[in-house]
């Protein structure tokens, strides 16, 4: 009998099933717009009053980690006593007039030591995952380093079952419509523990049995990059996605055993670049939306808007960012507010459609948040609580970005390029800190072909930005019908190409759709081998000229073609970045502007004459005149964002847009 679905996830956030029995009542829907409190921290006398002023606030879900290690005693002994009283704090989350998403791990990280596994298991020999030399892996994180354990790992599969059928106990009871709980994650940042170098691990006895079981060739698995067995290389570096896609899938059907199944489900990446993690992967195992979390500060908004623009156009459901910082770790850099604040606009203006600020409340090894130690609101709340009800005014989840083109993204020569990474089995991560040069970490391989993938790619998404054209980055993996949502599909290419993705945009192009290539025409797939069958170009793809890579200008100009020119962008200066939010019928009702650059700037806005901008979080209202119809000037401070309400003026003209409707 399949299970009753009780919560789901759907473009615009979750659905929440009514109780059984009442036909009168139809599904509701609740806007993902969290805000963390982690209850074991929290003193028991405070949980009220936290939730409360975040409710005021207008968050709409609060969310907590579920730690393993503050809850266990010993083997199959558990305390959720005062403090750590789960049950009594969901009935809280309750009367409050909040739902709430639970984050029972395994691994939940939080700060904590271990990570959230108690000792036992991180100690235990059968468990932990193992490197290319046999030995333990270790993860140095503050305050001290502990050996991390193995996915593949069946004796860490049995005692996770174990742990989820103690949550089970207290929160099964009270999931939706019972309770407030409306949704669960699926582990956290499940990245082999950030550790992603290609021969770093897991060599663990059943990671390599199951390595066996799927190659069906019993030879080990390769500890060391050879140019003579690249392809297998390659091949053990897409597994490891393959080896966290079962753990995350078994994970799940664990909590199902557990007594929590019917809940809606969802998943988090760690920060960092689309091209090291299988997005779509992970979200067919979770069974929802995997999102990124984001962490930075204003220096970083190009790139926290192409981490938006990768899961707008690559995500099954909703572009979500599970943990948006609001403070930081007390060993990082700290960001003020008005950089947290620049973040999540830029975030929104990727197309981000959910999220939850990390931390709701203060706690320790933490620094600031939305709320302090006695939960009052600190100052970040008026921020907070001014984007939060912007969102809720402009009816948020509702409107969508215009993006007619989809940039493709491309992990076949990443793939080679980690595996013959000169610095292994240091993670690339490390790489991209290092800033050697346009490609990142790809600038290490002893693969060229990586570094140039990754050079073409940044310089198509900087020539479609310079060409004013809105685009989205889809995964390689995501679904033929991301794509088909596109006019134009842009895939940079060299001599190797994605066997799966080739076939996709054959069909993407049999159903007419303009198909861009270049500069090479690939005769290899993923691993090396002839295209054979699969070699055939798209019909009426058109191809970039090799020339363009140091041409943005050029190249740009090529891509403009692309996309009709429409209202709603900014003519100059052209680093700021215009996102225009339309909703059902096609009307702009909102629109963001981001501007990365290190000094101040009046960015040119053209829109259609007769239109107004009010800022969306204060009181200043923007709009043409006679003088200069259909511009607006916007001021706009340095490494800073700003949201606005779009009105149309009495007797003003439609949008270009709408006027081909």
């Amino acid at each position: 009998m399949e299970a009753r679905r009780r919560t789901w996830f759907d473009d615009r956030g979750l659905v929440l099933a009514p109780a059984p029995g009442d036909a009168a009542a139809t599904p509701r829907r609740l806007p993902f717009l969290g805000a963390a409190v982690h209850y074991w921290r929290t003193p028991r006398a405070l949980w009220r009053r936290a939730l409360d002023e975040l409710a005021a606030l207008g968050v709409t879900l609060v969310e907590s980690y579920v730690p393993w290690s503050v809850h266990e005693r010993g083997p199959g002994v558990h305390d959720w006593r005062g403090d750590r009283d789960l049950g009594v704090w969901l009935d809280e989350v309750a009367a409050a007039g909040l739902v709430a998403a639970l984050r029972p791990g395994p691994h939940i990280n939080a700060e904590l030591t271990g990570f959230g596994f108690p000792d036992r298991i991180v100690r235990d020999p059968d468990i932990q995952a193992r490197a290319a030399h046999g030995g333990p892996v270790w993860l140095p994180a503050p305050p001290r380093a502990f050996p991390v354990p193995s996915y593949a790992s069946g004796k860490l599969h049995d005692e996770v079952a174990a742990w989820f059928r103690a949550v089970g106990e207290v929160v099964a009871p009270r999931r939706w419509p019972d309770g407030p709980v409306v949704a669960l994650q699926v582990d956290n940042e499940p990245q082999l523990f950030f550790r992603l170098g290609a021969f770093d691990h897991d060599y663990h006895p059943d990671a390599l049995a199951a390595w066996r079981a799927a190659t069906g060739d019993d030879e080990d698995a390769p500890r060391a990059w050879s140019p003579e067995a690249a392809a297998t290389c390659a091949r053990w570096v897409r597994w490891k996605d393959e080896l966290l896609a079962q753990a995350l899938a078994r994970f799940g059907r664990a909590l199902d055993a557990a007594g929590l199944d019917g809940l809606a489900r969802y998943g988090n990446l760690p920060p960092g670049e689309p091209w090291f993690t299988d997005l779509p992967r992970l979200e067919r195992a979770v069974g929802g939306p995997v999102g990124l979390d984001v962490y930075a500060g204003g220096g970083a908004l190009d790139a926290v808007r192409r981490r938006a623009l990768h899961l707008a156009g690559s995500t099954a459901h909703l572009p979500l960012v599970p943990e948006l910082g609001c403070g930081f770790v007390p060993y990082a850099p700290p960001f003020s507010d008005d950089e947290q604040r620049a973040v999540t606009l830029a975030l929104l203006a990727g197309g981000v459609r959910g999220l939850s600020f990390y931390m709701g409340m203060c706690r320790d090894r933490w620094m600031g948040g939305i709320l302090d130690e006695e939960a009052r609101p600190r100052p970040t709340a008026r921020w907070v609580g001014r984007v939060l009800a912007a969102l809720a005014e402009l009816d948020w989840t509702a409107l969508r970005r215009r993006a007619r083109v989809a940039l493709v993204l491309s992990r076949a020569d990443a793939r080679h390029g980690l595996a013959s990474s000169l610095v292994d089995p240091l993670p690339p991560v490390a790489g991209e800190l290092l800033g050697l040069g346009p490609a990142g970490s790809a600038e290490l391989a002893r693969d060229p072909a990586a570094a140039l993938h990754r050079r073409w790619f940044d310089a198509v998404a900087r020539a479609l930005d310079l060409a004013r054209v809105p685009y989205v980055i889809v995964d390689e993996g995501a679904a033929l019908d991301r794509l088909l949502e596109h006019d134009a599909i842009v895939a940079p290419t060299l001599h190797r190409v994605d066997r799966a993705l080739w076939r996709k945009l054959g069909q993407v192009a049999a159903a007419r759709k303009v198909v861009v290539l270049g500069p090479e025409t690939p005769s290899l797939d993923e691993w090396g081998e002839p295209l054979g069958e699969d070699a055939a170009v798209p019909r009426r793809a058109g191809f970039m000229s090799p020339g363009s890579l140091d041409d943005t200008a050029g190249l740009a100009a090529d891509l403009a073609a692309l996309a009709p020119v429409e209202d709603w962008y900014v003519e100059r200066p052209a680093a700021v970045h215009a996102a225009a939010f339309a909703d059902d019928a096609g009307a702009v009702r909102a629109l963001i502007l981001v501007n990365p650059g290190e000094r101040p700037v009046t960015a040119r806005l053209m829109v259609p004459p007769g239109t107004t901008l009010r800022d969306a979080l204060g009181t200043e209202a923007l709009g043409d005149g006679p003088a200069d119809p259909g511009a607006i000037a916007v001021a706009l401070a340095a490494r800073d964002a700003r949201l606005f309400r779009v009105e149309a003026r009495v007797g003003a003209r439609a949008s270009t847009a709408d006027q081909k409707k």
